[in-house]
């Protein structure tokens, strides 16, 4: 007679009803080795979800510790003043003189230099202007009294060394005036939202199998919004973009652009050489007070490799010694406080071309200013719960604007790994 029972009669031990059958749904276990798979026995998760995503925004932080200029729309102009004194570069050559001879060649600009004025050559011989043609673009040079001037060549720089003035004249030779430079970027809306489906939510929040499923990916969504800024902040493009829509839009320019554009110096090194290299590059940026402190950002590996170069200059080790402290914080080379910043979302391709990895940017923050529209503001659209709407869904969103100010690109530099 059937009495609806499911049940076995067998004499243990049995390879069904064993440890090696018992395993849950969908088990890796079983696919992999041919075993059963029972209904009997719950899939073993992980309670909580491993954050394994990079946290590291410091470049974030920075600006973030900024108060940011508020403008009333989606384009910026700002103006910076320059130094205001270029060398002299010729663009022909000239044979040597020997007063009271005089000497002439072309020069790149004619406009940094005027008649009166000491300059200096390559081998510090010193010369005093007595022509300016701006119509050729040469000047002519008079040798000091019983002295002489070498030969030029092109591309040879000279020294603006300073006027000079003779008794009892009745004329200023030397006028100064600087014109500031203008430079613009636009401000870039950014957006992104969650959706869930009514019945969707519903089943996660009272039948999830993860407790934190939920909260993680909020907390996984603004990381995310993040990332955007970040991304955009370093290798943002100025320009205009077509959307899906059709619709065009304005992307503001990042820090890599606008440090190409407005030459910042590049200097490239193999990792053998990094630490002359950055002293180098330390030495060609430095545009601020003496002592100020910049931001070398690069991928850790590479931030290792320069802090065991000059830990191992004040570290050694002992044999009382348990732990090899290889981290170094910053890099003091007298005229400027190098920050060492590991930045390890340099290796994510997901957000920056392969060859970041092989970039260290040096980075004087008291350039920038962050600019905006308006800040960061999130919410949660109406559904047909909370608002009498038609849709059987709810999201939620974060928004803002962004750009930046950069101010004196040459104060900031890249290393190139080669």
């Amino acid at each position: 007679m059937n009495t609806g029972s499911n049940g076995d009669l067998y004499t243990a031990p049995s390879a069904q009803f064993s440890n090696l059958n018992l395993n849950a749904l969908a088990s890796q276990y079983s696919a992999q080795y041919g075993h059963n798979v029972s209904e009997l026995i719950q899939r073993v998760t992980k309670g909580m979800i491993y954050d394994a995503a990079p946290r590291q925004f410091f470049d974030l932080k920075m600006l973030g510790s900024m108060t940011p200029r508020t403008v009333n729309g989606d384009e910026f102009e700002y103006s910076e003043m320059g130094y205001g004194r270029d060398a002299v570069i010729a663009t022909g050559a000239a044979a040597a003189a020997t007063y009271p001879l005089t000497q002439t060649f072309p020069v790149a600009d004619t406009s940094v230099i005027s008649i009166d004025t000491i300059i200096a050559y390559p081998n510090n011989a010193k010369g005093t202007v007595t022509a300016v043609d701006t119509t050729n673009s040469q000047i002519t040079v008079t040798p000091m009294t019983g002295s002489s001037v070498p030969a030029v060549s092109v591309n040879d720089s000279f020294s603006n060394v300073s006027p000079v003035e003779a008794d009892a004249m009745d004329s200023i030779s030397q006028y100064f005036r600087i014109t500031p430079i203008k430079r613009f970027n636009y401000v870039q809306m950014f957006i992104k939202a969650l959706r869930f489906g009514k019945m969707e939510l519903y089943k996660l929040e009272k039948a999830g199998t993860y407790s934190n499923y939920l909260s993680m990916l909020k907390t996984r969504f603004y990381q995310q919004f993040r990332c955007d800024l970040s991304n955009a902040f370093w290798n943002g493009e100025k320009g205009e973009v077509t959307l899906a829509n059709g619709y065009k839009a304005k992307t503001m320019g990042g820090l890599y652009p606008s440090m190409l554009a407005g030459g910042s110096p590049v200097v490239t090194t193999t990792t053998a050489n990094m630490d002359l290299a950055l002293e180098d590059l330390a030495l060609q940026t430095e545009y601020g007070n003496y002592g100020q402190t910049r931001y070398l950002y690069g991928t850790n590996r590479y931030i290792l490799q320069l802090s065991k170069v000059y830990k191992s200059l004040l570290t050694r080790y002992t044999p009382d010694d348990e732990v090899a402290k290889l981290g170094l914080s910053a890099v003091n080379i007298g005229s400027t406080n190098i920050v060492l910043v590991p930045y390890k979302r340099f290796e994510d391709t997901a957000s920056f071309p392969v060859s970041w990895q092989k970039m260290l940017f040096l980075v004087d923050h008291a350039t920038m200013t962050p600019v905006q529209c308006w800040g960061e503001s999130s919410g949660d659209t109406l559904n047909r719960v909370n608002g009498g709407t038609r849709e059987n869904f709810q999201d939620s969103w974060v928004d803002t604007t962004f750009s930046c100010e950069f101010n004196n690109p040459p104060s900031n530099g890249i290393l190139k790994i080669l």
